[in-house]
């Protein structure tokens, strides 16, 4: 945690000492726009879009295996209770032998 506020602490000086030594304008063309501001600004604001942009696309990847992991961890609750029990659970797993004994009574 610590580590991490540092890191940024310190890169918080250097876009200072950035911003200080560059005090320059610069303009942007991207098609038809223009865009005249400072060139710490204009840096910042296209790290900030590339940074959300990255974010934005490891989102599904990241949903996915959180998903995974939940339905991992109540799969494990379900084999924890089935051994506590002293049933068997095959290969077919916990749910597959619920059924299965309930349509058998």
């Amino acid at each position: 945690m610590y580590f991490f506020l540092f890191l940024a602490l310190i890169i918080a000086i250097l876009l200072v000492l950035f911003a200080v030594q560059n005090p320059v304008y610069v303009t942007v063309s991207f098609f038809s726009w223009q865009i005249d501001g400072s060139l710490v600004f204009i840096l910042v604001t296209v790290f900030a879009a590339g940074l959300i942009t990255g974010i934005l696309m490891s989102m599904p990847s990241i949903l996915r295996k959180s998903f995974a992991v939940r339905d991992h961890k109540r799969k494990i609750k379900q084999l924890e209770k089935h051994m506590i029990e002293g049933s068997p659970v095959t290969s077919e797993g916990p749910e597959k032998q619920e059924s299965d004994s309930h349509t058998a009574q």
